[in-house]
């Protein structure tokens, strides 16, 4: 699921934040803590529609596999070891996804970014900066590679320091995962999500008409 923050916000009456959450929360700038705290919403909102269970009862939790903290880490519903879900915010937007399997989600602000080829080089695989750097756009171009990488990592599937080993532009270069995609119309954010099988991410029913409609799965 992919929505603007401030439609998401509307529902911040519906769920129950942790203590955790409140305090990261607080600790945040205005804007930043908006897009925390819709973040924590939407995730808790696409579990809800994947278990069929009441919005509020969702109990959102993280655990640091390196340090074992609880207020940072890979997410988890509390007493729902069978649910997977993943969430991301970016300036003015969230995304979120949850499911039987793993999955993972990214969205970035693509109006800010610039292509630096130096960073570009570290984390794409050779055919791929070739992709970006041919592209009219190669700041636009990275980032779509990007949020499908950042989703990897997510899963375990990739690690942050060998993601140039990963060429997502082969053939077969991920067999049996699937990939979704959004767009903001206005080209600005971009977002990916990734599963085996089809998470719960398209919830524009529960929110109402979406300024950010679906662009079509693409599966890899």
């Amino acid at each position: 699921m992919f929505r603007p923050t401030a439609e998401v916000l509307r529902l911040i009456g519906s769920v129950t934040l942790a203590p955790y959450e409140q305090q990261r929360a607080a600790r945040l700038p205005v804007g930043p803590h908006e897009d925390y705290l819709a973040a924590h919403i939407l995730v808790r909102l696409c579990a809800a529609r994947l278990t069929g269970v009441p919005l509020a009862t969702l109990v959102l939790g993280q655990l640091c596999g390196d340090c074992g903290g609880e207020d940072h880490g890979r997410p988890f519903l509390r007493g729902r070891p069978g649910i997977q879900v993943s969430l991301s915010h970016a300036r003015g937007a969230v995304a979120a996804a949850a499911g039987a399997d793993p999955v993972g989600v990214d969205v970035e602000d693509v109006a800010t970014a610039a292509f630096d080829p130096r960073v570009a080089a570290r984390v794409l695989a050779p055919a791929e900066l070739d992709a970006v750097r041919a592209d009219p756009d190669p700041a636009r171009a990275f980032l779509c590679l990007w949020v499908r990488k950042e989703a990897l990592v997510k899963v375990g599937v990739a690690t942050l320091g060998r993601l140039r080993d990963l060429d997502l532009t082969a053939p077969g270069a991920l067999p049996g995962w699937r990939f979704l995609e959004w767009n903001s119309p206005d080209g600005g954010v971009t977002a990916a999500a990734v599963a085996r099988t089809t998470p719960a991410a398209d919830g524009a029913h529960d929110l109402g008409p979406s300024r950010f409609p679906y662009q079509g799965e693409q599966q890899t």
